[in-house]
């Protein structure tokens, strides 16, 4: 894309600053416009390679509006604005600019903001050009392209549904590029396994692949676990320690959960983006880092920056290549392949029975709406594999309980009885321990099964009357 770029800012004084600043990184400017009708006249005369684009114009008519029509003519446009509300954030979205920018701003904010603007829109064309036919299903496994060793597996990353098959191709896509990525979608999509396909599919992977929960640890722990501290630099820091990203140094970070970052870890994140460089807690060092960066959440990230949560300038940095994971319900047509898929990999580990599944349990699995999402199926069919001694699942553990999409009420008892919470832990620690013979502790025992420490078992068999049943 040529680096003409047409300001449309209503401030005068504003849109001479932004013109030093442009006309300084090489960039020509092609104009300046006041409103609709000028930036209109400017676009009509002369197409920019880019427009900055202010949303509040002189006038009728918005910075909305002018979007509307740069969309219809294939030229990118960031958004300048000193309002980030919700209300303006939500019409801004909608008509899909390559950027948005606070004002006021630093310069090298404008400027690494343009640069992945600029990135993005010319990606984004070399991806789609016109005529381009979709891409097949395929997915090459982590590690089998060009002359590398079989990498790991896809962690339960499967799918022929057409929304999995895009995610599919964008990970093809992005992975050999060196780009940042932003993972959007609910709790237990896979956005873990998406990230380390990402990683292995890059130049990157012989290099660590390095993760962090950042919902996982107190605030104040984040910062000293990205970016490490020196000895003494606050109370219990008896060693030096190396954080995060000096140990993901030439590979990737994946940062998990990132709309948890409080602010100030936020500000630290964006610096070490821009710069390529981090200092421990209490050194004076300066270290260069070499990291690819790959985030993902299940937040509303939009919402959080305008309740000022989340910053803008950090959200359109991470999010260069953003990938979208769509939540099993709406492709149920993949849980017969995940199904199959967690029986094969469960019987082996475990070393039971297990070849298949019976098609009336297929179909009640079909029917349930899976909140939880594949790491809840994934869960379901590893308990039923390990509670099963047949060669083919016909009663799926938990299956009575699942309710069918838009069945609102809980299972029933006789005469029409609602089930309790209690009631339903009850009947299933039963059916493990009859499973397990009655035995508590040890391996096969059912707090192995159940995945509880033997302690908190009995306590619950206590609470719930079991204990007399079962003394084991």
């Amino acid at each position: 894309m040529h680096r003409s770029i047409l300001i449309v800012e209503d401030e005068l004084v504003v849109a001479g600053d932004i013109r030093l600043t442009l006309e300084r990184a090489g960039y020509t400017v092609s104009g300046i416009a006041r409103s609709y009708h000028s930036a209109m006249e400017n676009i009509n005369a002369r197409p920019p390679g880019l427009v900055l684009l202010d949303i509040f114009l002189k006038g009728d008519l918005t910075g909305i509006d002018v979007a509307a029509e740069l969309n219809k003519r294939d030229i990118p446009f960031v958004y300048l604005s000193a309002n980030c509300n919700t209300g303006v954030l939500e019409m801004a979205k909608v008509t899909q600019p390559s950027g948005f920018i606070v004002k006021p701003f630093r310069e090298k904010d404008l400027l690494v903001t343009l640069d992945i603007a600029r990135y993005r829109h010319d990606y984004t064309k070399q991806l789609n050009p016109e005529g381009k036919k979709q891409r097949g299903a395929e997915f090459p496994a982590p590690g089998t392209t060009a002359n590398r060793p079989e990498g790991p597996g896809l962690n339960g990353i499967i799918g022929s549904s057409p929304s999995m098959v895009r995610v599919f191709n964008l990970v093809k896509d992005v992975g050999p590029l060196d780009t940042s990525v932003l993972i959007l979608g609910e709790s237990g999509t896979g956005k873990e396994g998406i990230a380390n396909c990402i990683h292995h599919l890059s130049s990157r992977w012989k290099n660590p692949f390095v993760k962090l929960n950042c919902a996982a640890l107190p605030p104040n722990l984040v910062e000293s676990e990205l970016f490490g501290h020196e000895k003494g630099a606050f109370t219990g820091a008896y060693d030096r320690r190396i954080g995060k990203f000096e140990q993901a140094d030439g590979g990737t970070l994946f940062l998990d959960e990132i709309g948890e970052m409080q602010p100030s870890v936020q500000v630290k994140l964006l610096r070490v983006l821009q710069e390529r460089e981090i200092e421990r807690i209490g050194g004076r060092e300066t270290i260069k880092v070499n990291v690819r960066i790959i985030a993902a959440t299940n937040n509303n990230l939009e919402k959080a920056i305008a309740e000022g949560k989340f910053r803008l300038d950090l959200y359109y940095r991470l999010n260069v290549f953003p990938v979208i994971l769509p939540p099993l319900r709406e492709r149920k047509g993949d849980i017969p392949l995940l199904v199959n898929h967690f029986i094969k990999m469960y019987a082996q580990k475990t070393n039971r029975p297990v070849e298949g599944i019976s098609e009336e349990a297929l179909v009640r699995l079909m029917e349930y709406s899976w909140p939880g999402n594949v790491r809840e199926l994934q869960n379901l069919i590893e308990r039923s594999v390990l509670m099963s001694n047949d060669t083919i699942l016909q009663n799926v553990s938990f299956i009575s309980l699942l309710p069918r999409d838009g069945q609102q009420q809980a299972p029933e008892l006789a005469g029409g009885q609602v089930k309790t919470i209690a009631e339903m832990e009850r009947e299933h620690i039963l059916s493990v321990l009859r499973t397990c013979k009655g035995r508590i502790s040890g391996p096969g025992g059912a707090a192995s099964l159940l995945n509880l420490p033997a302690s908190t078992l009995k306590s619950k068999m206590k609470k719930l009357g079991i204990e007399k049943i079962y003394k084991g």
